[in-house]
C-alpha cells in the first residue's frame, strides 16, 4: 500500500530537521562537568590524576617504566619521501627534539593523556624550525569529549580553547566520549604500591619487635621500675648494672623465619603484579627463575608488542609535528615512520630466487620492491640496447637438450651449437663453425674474419672476433689436441 503525501511529507520533515550532523545524545553532565575525572580508582583513593607522578618515585615502578620508555628512545625513524630538500630539513629538526618529543608524548600512556607546547623560530634563510618543544604540566589542560583542548590560565576559572595545528600536541591514550582525560597505566598499579609500601611499613615495626632480643630481668632486691629502666637502657647501650642477686636473661624470638618468608612471598607478588601491569609480563613469566629459549622467545615476542604500542601511541603526535612544520613553510606532505626497519632477507627465498633466475625466469622490479623492501629509484632500468654478454661455460646450465641427448652430441658440441645459435649479424652460422675448425692460429683466424667482413666497421668487427677468439680458444684448440 503506498504512503500517503502527508505521511511522506512527514518523513522528509523529519530527515531535513534531524540532526545528522551533530550529536544529540549529549549529557549535560558530562557537557558541563569542570575537571571532573570519572577514573574509579583516582576516585575510591580520592587524589588527582596528576599525583600519579609519585608512583614513579617507586624503584619498581620507575626501572618499569623506564624499560619501555628507553625502548621507544632507541627506535629509528624515517621521512617519506626522503629525497627531498624537505625531507633532510625534517629530519635534522625531529632528530634535535625526538627525545623531548617522545617522553613527553608517551607519558599519555602513564598518565591518560599528555600535552606538548612548540616555540617556533625562523632561521636566516626563511625557514621555520623549532626553538624549543616539550611537555607542560597536564593539570593546566583539560581534554574535551569533542576534540577540543581548555587551557585553565589561572585560579579564577579563567579558560580558553588552544590551538591543536601548530602550538599545543595532545596525546591520548584510549581515550572514550565518556572518559575524555584517557585511561592511566599508572591508576592500575596505584593499590598494588599502596600495598607495597604499607607491606614494608608492617615489616620494620616487626623487625623493631622482634629483630633485636628481649631482655627479661628478675627483681628480687631492686623494685620493678628500677629493673624495667635499666633494661630499656641497656637496649640503647648494651650495658646494664644490676644489683648480685638479680638475674637478666635474653629471650630468643623463634618466630622470626616464618614470618620473614611470609613477607618475602608478599613482596614478590606485588613486583611481578607491577611488572605484568607494566611490562606485560614479569622476568620469569611465571617459571620462578626457570628459562628456555621458547621463554626467551616468549619474552621477546611480549617486548616487541609492548613497543609497536608505545609507538602507535605516539606516531600522531610526531606526524602532527611534521605537518605543522610543512605547513608553517609551506612545503608538501611528508610521512614521518617510526619503528619500520627494512624487510630482512630471507634466506630460503633468495636461494629459490637465484636458482629460479639460473633456470631462466625473469623477474620484474615490482617482485623485488614487494618481496625484498626496496624503494622505488633502488633498481636501476637497464640502459637502451644494453643486453646481457654470452657466456660460455664448461659445466651445463641450461635446461635438457632431448634432441642433442637422441642425437648422442657431446658436452663441447653443444656448446658449439650454442655458440651458433647467437645471432651475429655479420656471419651465418655455417660460416663461424668454418672458420673457428680451420683455423690453426689466432692470425689465420683474424686474417679470414677479415677477409669476410670487410664491408664492417671496427666495432662490429671486434666483437665477432673476440667472439670468435674466446669460442676457438675454449673448443677449437681443445679439440685439436685431443684430436677430435
Amino acid at each position: 500500500m503506498a504512503k500517503s503525501k502527508k505521511e511522506d511529507k512527514a518523513s522528509k520533515k523529519a530527515l531535513s530537521n534531524g540532526s545528522l550532523y551533530s550529536q544529540e545524545a549529549v549529557s549535560q553532565f558530562y557537557k558541563l562537568s569542570k575537571q571532573l575525572d570519572l577514573d574509579e580508582t583516582l576516585r575510591k583513593a580520592g587524589i588527582q590524576r596528576h599525583r600519579l607522578a609519585i608512583l614513579l618515585d617507586d624503584d619498581e615502578i620507575g626501572q618499569a617504566v623506564e624499560t619501555r620508555i628507553d625502548a621507544l628512545l632507541a627506535t629509528p625513524f624515517r621521512i617519506e619521501p626522503s629525497d627531498t630538500p624537505e625531507a633532510i630539513l625534517l629530519m635534522q629538526e625531529i632528530k634535535k627534539w625526538f627525545a623531548e618529543i617522545a617522553t613527553g608524548s608517551v607519558n599519555a600512556l602513564l598518565f591518560g593523556y599528555s600535552v606538548l607546547e612548540a616555540v617556533y623560530d625562523q632561521t636566516d634563510d626563511g625557514q621555520i624550525g623549532l626553538n624549543w618543544i616539550g611537555e607542560k604540566p597536564m593539570e593546566w589542560f583539560e581534554p574535551k569529549n569533542d576534540g577540543r583542548l581548555i587551557y585553565r590560565q589561572d585560579e579564577s576559572g579563567r579558560e580558553s580553547e588552544v590551538d591543536q595545528i601548530f602550538k599545543f600536541f595532545l596525546t591520548q591514550r584510549k581515550a572514550t566520549y565518556k572518559q575524555p582525560y584517557g585511561k592511566a597505566l599508572l591508576t592500575v598499579v596505584y593499590w598494588l604500591d599502596f600495598f607495597r609500601k604499607n607491606g614494608f611499613k608492617f615489616w620494620a615495626k616487626f623487625l623493631e619487635r622482634f629483630g633485636t632480643p628481649i631482655l627479661k630481668g628478675k627483681c628480687k632486691n631492686s623494685e620493678p621500675d628500677d629493673m624495667n629502666q635499666a633494661l630499656l637502657n641497656a637496649h640503647a647501650q648494651s650495658v646494664i648494672s644490676i644489683d648480685a642477686e638479680d638475674e637478666v636473661e635474653i629471650l630468643a624470638v623463634t618466630s622470626s623465619g616464618s614470618a620473614g618468608a611470609s613477607f618475602e612471598t608478599f613482596n614478590n607478588t606485588i613486583i611481578r603484579q607491577i611488572q605484568k601491569v607494566i611490562l606485560g609480563q614479569t622476568l620469569t613469566s611465571g617459571t620462578d627463575g626457570t628459562g628456555s629459549r621458547a621463554l626467551g622467545e616468549v619474552h621477546e615476542n611480549v617486548r616487541k608488542d609492548k613497543l609497536n604500542a608505545d609507538i602507535r601511541l605516539v606516531t600522531p603526535t610526531f606526524q602532527a609535528i611534521v605537518n605543522a612544520l610543512c605547513t608553517l613553510n609551506g612545503w608538501g606532505e611528508h610521512e614521518i615512520i617510526l619503528g619500520e626497519k627494512s624487510k630482512q632477507l630471507n634466506k630460503d627465498q633468495a636461494e629459490r630466487d637465484v636458482k629460479l633466475k639460473d633456470a631462466g625466469a625473469v623477474f620484474t622490479n615490482q617482485y623485488f620492491i614487494r618481496e625484498y623492501g626496496l624503494q622505488e629509484g633502488d633498481l636501476a632500468e637497464p640502459l637502451p640496447g644494453q643486453t646481457a654478454q654470452p657466456q660460455f661455460k664448461a659445466i651445463p646450465s641450461k635446461p635438457f637438450s632431448f634432441a642433442a641427448s637422441v642425437n648422442g652430441l657431446t658436452q663441447e658440441q653443444q656448446e658449439l651449437d650454442e655458440l651458433a645459435d647467437q645471432n651475429f649479424k655479420l656471419l651465418s652460422d655455417n660460416d663461424l663453425k668454418d672458420l673457428i675448425l680451420s683455423s690453426e692460429s689466432i692470425e689465420e683466424l683474424q686474417t679470414s674474419l677479415f677477409a669476410i667482413a670487410k664491408t664492417a666497421d671496427k666495432s662490429q668487427f671486434n666483437e665477432v672476433l673476440d667472439r670468435a677468439l674466446f669460442a676457438a680458444d675454449i673448443l677449437g684448440y681443445m679439440h685439436s689436441k685431443e684430436g677430435r
